[in-house]
Formats: C-alpha cells, structure tokens, sequence
C-alpha cells in the first residue's frame, strides 16, 4: 500500500512517517468492471486512489449522450474536490477492469493537512494542474483537426501512464478506439484510420498482449508542432 501511495503525486514528496500514517487511514475496496464508482450529482466525502485498474471520468448531455473527460490508471486519484467543499460531484467515475480503490475521508484528509501542511499546498497545486490540462485538451478540440487532436492526446496520455523503454520509446496500453473517440469529439471509424496511419508510418508499434503499444514521442511531437 504505502508503496503504491508514493507513487501518488499528491503524496510524493512526504517522508516515510508520513507515508505509513497516510496508508494507515485508506480503507481499499475492490470494484468489479463497468461498476459506477462515484455518480454525478451526488454528494461526496472522499477521495480515491487507483490501486489497480483504470477508471473513465465522464459526464452526460442533455440528450443522454456520455462524455469522457479522462481515463486514469494505477497511481493516478480522483475525488479530490470532495476534500475542500461539499458541493456535489461533477463527475461520474465508473471502472474499465476489475479495480482496487483506496478511498480517503474528508475528515481524515483535514486532520492531516493541519498536521502535514504541505499537503494543502500539494492539493492545490495537483488541482491547478488538472485545470491546466482541460484548458489544453480544450484549445486542442477547438483549434486542431481530428488527426492533430489525436497526436497531442497520445503524447499526452503517454507523459501521464507510458513506461520509457530501452529503445526511447513509450510503452502504454492505448485505450480503445471507441474511448478514445469520446474523449476527442469524433468517430470511433476516423480514430481507427487514424491510428492505422501511425501504425503504418513505425509511430505506434503493437506489442504482445492486448492494447500494448510502444509509441515513438519524438515523431508525435514533430508532427504535432507541424501544425
């Protein structure tokens, strides 16, 4: 556990005392795939770290159409605003595997911020970030077309779940098609044709077990700044 919670960027820069006390205060919980985790509109008390597995944060139109902000796998959190105010959720988290979930307390979570004081300027800043990447993938939708949307999300997505190999390369588990495409406004058909292209062109290359692709950053963001 307390391994895992290092990993958390929100945790990274606490000592090991710190550390144990934090891990003493998760309570884990096991998720079945396609389970709604935290519901929009509801009112929450916690926070939640992914264990392992992944999650899709999405929220619904008017005419029932689902949108996926994000996808988040191991070590990544989400909940956090429940932490500050007590407002409902604006989000809906469901799982995408079998997950494991640490879920924190906001009553805990104050107890440690008046006695880890870094933790509060931890949260803020981790919440800024956050801001800052939706404003990006926003100008993204707004101002490029489908493919350039597409290279920017990848290298994105890369930066926050890759593992660096040995050739330079970025290992990840590339979404589907069809999650991909809710993220970015399009067609799960333009996505595949898309990807199909970068598979072509050594961009992305298939690796054994199911998703896994290793993809080369530098050419993404050379066609990237090509626009």
């Amino acid at each position: 556990m307390k391994e895992i919670i290092s990993t958390v960027p929100l945790f990274s820069e606490l000592d090991e005392a710190e550390l144990t006390a934090i891990s003493a205060l998760v309570s884990r919980k096991h998720v079945g795939k396609n389970s709604i985790v935290v519901q929009e509109g509801e009112i929450g008390d916690a926070m939640a770290i992914i264990l392992s597995g992944s999650v899709k944060v999405s929220q619904y139109a008017n005419d029932g159409r689902e949108v996926v902000l994000c996808l988040l796998e191991k070590g990544s959190f989400f909940g956090e605003m429940a932490l500050l105010d007590t407002e409902p959720r604006s989000a809906t988290v469901t799982t995408m595997e079998e997950t494991e979930l640490g879920f924190i307390r906001r009553k805990d979570f104050s107890r440690l911020m008046l006695e880890m004081p870094r933790l509060t300027s931890k949260l803020l800043a981790e919440i800024t970030h956050r801001l800052r990447r939706t404003n990006l993938v926003l100008a993204h939708i707004s101002t490029m077309d489908v493919n350039h949307r597409l290279y920017a999300y990848l290298n994105d997505y890369c930066e926050q779940f890759g593992n660096l190999r040995p050739d330079g390369r970025i290992e990840i588990k590339l979404p589907t098609h069809q999650l991909v495409a809710d993220q970015l406004s399009t067609s799960r058909e333009t996505i595949s044709r898309a990807i199909s292209a970068l598979k072509k062109d050594g961009v992305i290359i298939p690796l054994a077990g199911r998703g896994r692709v290793k993809v080369d950053v530098s050419a993404l963001d050379e066609m990237i700044e090509d626009f």
